[in-house]
């Protein structure tokens, strides 16, 4: 569906970057945030362990929309973001990562569809760049969108990342898009009702997840709240050699993944059902007093019985040639 851009509401947002020995790239990231067109937002930067050089950046950013967190120890990124989070003061949050750039309609956007739609949280598209900043690619649409079907049209370049007034939404519930499926873009791509978040801080293992919070985050949103994808072009994924993804240079496209990393997502895969049966069951009594009886077992049942024929595939395939 498309969806005209008009906002009359304006709500707190909260920006969180989770920072941890990126400074060659954070300042781009905080200046993008910065030129947003929405304007009522705070920017919260969570200094992860950095070492003395990269924390020495940070102390140089003066400005009155900025707070920075400082840990001593290194938490991992699930754990930085859920202390953010603590710390923030907007209905909704982003999390984004240091090394990425948004563009200026980013949070005017997604607010935009938080506004009219309900879901936990959604998801929009991204450029790429490389490590120099420059471009690799102008649209890399989410997982399961529409199966991938999009409309080109040529533009000249001054116009390259004007936002559109219209963009399309793909709303996306457990019965197309089972629990633990990927389907959305990395974690800077996403905006979150911060009321959602509370599941969070039930999950039994946050200091596992050094890397790929977002398997994790997503995942459970959109277990509790449902999720949306848009195909508006928002942010741009910086590619280096330091990315989680490890995929070849010139792209991101997941057919590209090292095999050492998708035996990565096989385990993440494993450990985020398993945890999240034991958290389920852990918490019962309270989770049927948030949810309702009903919601709490189709939820558990979602997460026991949750099979998908693709991810099965690639995992005999993985370990056929490993």
């Amino acid at each position: 569906m498309k969806v005209p851009l008009n906002l009359v509401f304006e709500p707190k947002i909260s920006v969180i970057i989770t920072y941890f020995n990126l400074s060659e790239y954070i300042r781009p990231c905080i200046e993008s945030i910065l030129n947003q067109t929405y304007k009522n937002f705070e920017i919260i930067i969570v200094n992860d362990g950095s070492d003395e050089n990269n924390s020495k950046i940070l102390n140089e950013i003066k400005n009155e929309k900025i707070k920075i967190i400082n840990s001593k120890e290194n938490m991992g990124q699930l754990g930085a973001f859920l202390l953010g989070v603590d710390n923030a003061l907007g209905e909704f949050i982003c999390m984004v990562d240091a090394d990425d750039v948004l563009l200026p309609n980013y949070l005017k956007t997604l607010l935009y569809i938080h506004l009219n739609y309900n879901a936990a949280f959604v998801s929009s598209s991204s450029g790429e760049i490389n490590k120099n900043g420059e471009i690799t690619s102008l649209n890399y649409v989410s997982n399961n969108f529409q199966n991938n079907l999009r409309t080109v049209k040529y533009c000249k370049t001054e116009e390259i990342f004007d936002t559109n007034d219209e963009f399309e939404i793909s709303i996306l519930d457990l019965k197309n898009t089972p629990f633990g499926l990927w389907s959305w873009r990395a974690s800077t791509s996403a905006m979150i009702r911060k009321s959602a978040i509370e599941i969070l801080k039930f999950y039994p293992d946050i200091k596992y997840w050094k890397t790929g919070a977002d398997k994790v985050i997503f995942s459970l949103l959109h277990l509790i709240g449902g999720s949306i994808n848009t195909n508006a072009v928002l942010w741009l994924y910086r590619q280096h050699s330091l990315n989680n993804s490890n995929t070849n240079l010139s792209t991101g496209n997941k057919k590209f993944l090292k095999e050492s990393y998708i035996k990565k997502l096989i385990d993440w895969n494993i450990k985020l059902r398993l945890d999240t049966v034991k958290m389920f069951i852990k918490n019962r009594k309270e989770f049927i007093e948030i949810f309702s009886k009903t919601k709490y077992y189709k939820m558990l049942f979602s997460v026991i019985f949750c099979v998908n024929k693709k991810v099965c595939a690639k995992i005999i395939k993985t370990f056929a040639h490993g």
